[in-house]
């Protein structure tokens, strides 16, 4: 994990932003506490090894099913052997694991001593306290610096690929290769009362479900910008959904 020191940033999208839609504003203040953060996403080794310290992944997960596997569909690289144990398929240890519910992701993040970051805590590693547009800065998307565009589960890359791409903390993958759930519910006018010091979304359930950040290996570029938000619901299985974590300080 990568320590993301506290401070102050202006989370949202500036008043000016043509490519924004209306639920990334009105920008506004927010001082958050220090905080650790994955450096890379999840792989699918990793995932591999929570499945097999659950028994299972039907279920398992707070009584939600944790994540598809090979059974479910072809576009995964998380496979479950003939006695009953998962892996990755060969040559992909390292990709980043998809098809993860918010289920599984918040069980994964506990099983491994974290937590899923806030919505905030997300957006601040990504943006700084300058507010660039993209983790790297305020150049458009590249080839060389963010996975995007993709059709076909071939074009994934590991989760090390593209250090270009990187935050200036040296986080990888914030922009591209999977959207990763965090920890709030969604809400599209939440921005014009959220709390200005570690705010962590609606107090309580929205139809709409929990808050996806990043941009996804199956997107447009303009699908990647920082301040971007989405939402599925907590049980939704996507080929380009998947996670990191993150955890206080204190921790």
């Amino acid at each position: 994990m990568v320590l993301v020191p506290g401070g102050s940033f202006t989370m949202g999208a500036a008043a000016d932003d043509a490519a924004a839609q209306a639920d990334e504003k009105p920008a506004h203040l927010v001082t958050l506490d220090s905080f650790y953060l994955d450096q890379y996403e999840v792989t699918v080794s990793q995932y591999a090894a929570f499945l097999n310290s659950q028994g299972g992944y039907v279920q398992r997960c707070n009584g939600f099913t944790c994540a598809w596997t090979q059974f479910e569909t072809s576009f995964s690289y998380l496979i479950q052997n003939s006695d009953g144990t998962f892996a990755a398929q060969s040559g992909f240890a390292d990709y980043p694991v998809n098809h993860i519910s918010w289920y599984g992701a918040a069980a994964y993040c506990t099983w491994a001593g974290a937590r899923l970051p806030t919505e905030a805590e997300w957006e601040y590693a990504a943006r700084g306290t300058i507010g660039y547009l993209y983790p790297w800065g305020n150049e458009e998307p590249s080839d060389m610096l963010a996975l995007y565009g993709g059709f076909d589960l071939r074009d994934l890359q590991s989760v090390t690929a593209l250090p270009d791409g990187a935050t200036p903390l040296g986080i990888l993958g914030l922009a591209g290769s999977m959207w990763e759930w965090t920890a709030d519910w969604y809400a599209a006018d939440f921005y014009q009362a959220s709390p200005t010091i570690n705010p962590t979304g609606p107090a309580t359930p929205t139809s709409e479900g929990r808050v996806l950040r990043g941009g996804g290996w199956l997107n447009p570029a303009e699908e990647l910008r920082a301040t971007n938000r989405y939402f599925r619901r907590p049980a939704t299985f996507e080929r380009d959904i998947g996670l990191r974590c993150g955890r206080n300080e204190s921790e």
